[in-house]
């Protein structure tokens, strides 16, 4: 058992441009933690920080250091840059689609890597470089299996601490039919490598809460009553299907949006809830102690490639209207 007294786990779901509310709630929250502790930032009150997708952008900004306000005006500085209206992207490539991805993930890398590098000296980062422990979950195309990324706080760990930061980031959030799977090599101190076809970590834990609860007792020491887990989802949709409408092809669930996929990672955080809620039930005095907070955006759902001016700008004000109402909460239960 570790001797610790417990562990504080942030864990960010995936969700693509729908980070900006993650990111308003944390920036908040991050100004308030400095009324008490100006010297600290936001990841010193954390032990490990999980992020997929969306999720896993920030997580690694937020470890390298980078304020979450700044990590806010990251998205929307860049939403256009990096979701431009899909129509241009296909329609001068022959209905590019049908080859590829609605996306190229060139802006989107150089983009991470710049506000990465920034934040580290000038020096592109590796996890290494990351000042508080990480979890980033991505699927290896190239294996045909899951990964969960790591920084080296376990002595088993003994390859992922070498990987790029914003490779690792670009990965996780490689959404397939939005952008392409993410290949890449490296070389560096430690070492060399080359990871083929990883894609979104969403497929399998958009929602990556238990993937910090299983980390930090199976590879931490922890106990289960020491964990102290703070989860922020990017917004909960409700996906209906009519049946009075025409039979649903191919048209309907990819093109102009990816509807299936949105689906299936708007089912693995819900999902993922109610394991979480399992696991309360059956520990019960035993258990962690879990703060969730979602927005419910009901059948009003923001795309995740939402790029314009009037969505970014209530995607903020839902972060904000989050904030309003779980600051103090958030701030005692971190305490």
């Amino acid at each position: 058992m570790n001797e610790k007294k417990q562990i504080k786990i942030l864990s960010i779901d995936g969700g693509g441009i729908r980070g900006i509310i993650p990111a308003k709630l944390l920036a908040e929250l991050e100004e308030k933690l400095k009324e008490e502790h100006p010297e600290k930032k936001l990841y010193e009150h954390f032990d490990l920080i999980c992020g997929t997708s969306t999720g896993a952008i920030l997580a690694i900004g937020i470890a390298l250091g980078i304020p979450a306000s700044k990590l806010l005006e990251f998205y929307k500085d860049n939403a256009k840059i990096i979701f431009p209206k899909w129509f241009l992207k296909i329609l001068p490539s022959k209905v590019r689609i049908f080859a590829g991805s609605m996306y190229s993930n060139k802006s989107l890398r150089e983009k991470i890597r710049e506000v990465y590098t920034e934040a580290n000296g000038g020096i592109e980062p590796l996890l290494d470089d990351l000042k508080t422990n990480v979890c980033i979950p991505t699927f290896n195309g190239g294996m045909g299996e899951i990964n969960v990324l790591k920084t080296k706080h376990n002595s088993e760990f003994v390859r992922d601490f070498k990987l790029p930061a914003h490779e690792v980031a670009l990965s996780s959030a490689s959404a397939p039919v939005y952008f392409p799977p993410n290949t890449f090599s490296y070389k560096n101190k430690f070492g060399e490598g080359h990871n083929i076809n990883m894609i979104d970590g969403g497929v399998f834990a958009n929602n990556p809460a238990l993937i910090g609860v299983l980390e930090a007792t199976d590879k931490m020491g922890y106990e289960f009553s020491q964990i102290k887990l703070l989860s922020l989802g990017t917004g909960k949709g409700r996906h209906i299907i009519k049946s009075n409408w025409k039979p649903k092809d191919l048209w309907y669930w990819l093109i102009p949006k990816p509807r299936l996929l949105d689906i299936i990672l708007d089912s693995q955080a819900q999902i993922t809830e109610q394991y979480i809620e399992f696991f309360q039930r059956t520990l019960k005095d035993k258990g962690f102690k879990y703060l969730r907070v979602q927005y419910d955006m009901g059948t009003d759902t923001i795309d995740l490639n939402e790029s314009s001016k009037k969505q970014l700008i209530k995607l903020e004000s839902i972060g904000d209207e989050l904030s309003k109402k779980n600051l103090h909460k958030i701030i005692n239960f971190l305490q």
